[in-house]
């Protein structure tokens, strides 16, 4: 516990400046990337231990996973490093998706050890890994805003579930998938962080200028109609918002538990000590930040500006 608390601090002094100061956002996004390739390497190795991927198909997933990530990232209309964009061909998504599905496919016919079990594995790590570290760069691309509200949803329902959990918790939420989770735990977790980053989203007018440089009322502020709505009417949006996106956050936890029980590792990897590797770090956030990007397209498009 004593190493979990230490690197978690450690952690949030790192990731903290990277995450909300503007002009450190070209070492955020290099960040992003090699996290991505972390977390697909992480992921591989968990599916060799069933049956054995071939080091070029790793090598090569690894990479198809960062181009995946990089191709949403470009295929967007956020105004991401423009200048740098200027001299990137225009990207089609779905032309990447067919060029990395003809790449698996011929190495499956080129290495005489690939099978269709790995092919499926290189699949499912490129989706899952550059699907969800796309949607949490994405998310940063939208405003400082986002991504704290991301995080603050992510760790206080974390946080919350696991120590009412331990101190409380009595009845079993998914026994054969995450024994330790609860459903007493469960519930703390989502009212905390329902409770917690929505306060956030709604009275968003009183951080700093640093994290709130366009003097921003709430969440919803200059991005949709919402944000012209009074902080009560406001408040029925986001408060069901929030409390949804709690629970996809433990979803995602417990998607990456029942990973580790079927392939009986402890920890994707363990780069952070106490915390495990980078997919046991972000997989509450991976799901969540997919979610909110779905959920805030929506609203896009239903309540434009």
């Amino acid at each position: 516990m004593k190493q979990r608390i230490i690197t978690g601090a450690v952690l949030l002094a790192f990731f903290i400046p990277i995450f909300t100061i503007n002009y450190l956002f070209p070492v955020f996004y290099g960040l992003m990337v090699l996290l991505t390739a972390i977390g697909a390497y992480e992921m591989l190795l968990m599916f060799n231990k069933k049956e054995k991927i071939s080091p070029v198909l790793i090598i090569i997933t690894i990479l198809l996973t960062v181009l995946f990530y990089l191709a949403i990232i470009f295929t967007t209309n956020m105004p991401i490093l423009p200048r740098f964009k200027e001299y990137v061909f225009d990207l089609d998504l779905n032309i990447v998706i067919i060029a990395i599905g003809f790449v698996l496919f011929t190495l499956m016919v080129f290495i005489p050890s690939n099978t269709i079990r790995p092919l499926s594995d290189s699949f499912t790590t490129i989706i899952y890994i550059g699907l969800s570290f796309s949607a949490i760069t994405i998310l940063r691309m939208m405003g400082i805003r986002f991504i704290i509200y991301l995080f603050l949803i992510t760790m206080m329902t974390d946080m919350f579930a696991y120590f009412i959990g331990v101190k409380y918790g009595k009845h079993k939420i998914a026994p054969k998938t995450s024994p330790k989770k609860t459903v007493e735990g469960s519930i703390a977790g989502s009212i905390a962080g329902t409770v917690i980053a929505s306060l956030f989203a709604l009275f968003f007018d009183i951080y700093p200028t640093f994290l709130n440089p366009d003097n921003l009322t709430t969440i919803f502020s200059q991005f949709s109609k919402i944000g012209t709505l009074s902080r009560g009417g406001q408040a029925l949006i986001v408060i069901p918002l929030t409390f949804f996106a709690t629970c996809i956050s433990q979803i995602g936890d417990l998607i990456a538990s029942k990973f580790k029980r079927t392939y009986e590792i402890k920890d994707f990897g363990n780069i952070f000590p106490g915390h495990g590797g980078v997919v046991d770090r972000f997989d509450s956030a991976m799901s969540t930040a997919v979610f909110l990007l779905l959920v805030l397209a929506l609203v896009k498009v239903l309540f434009p500006l």
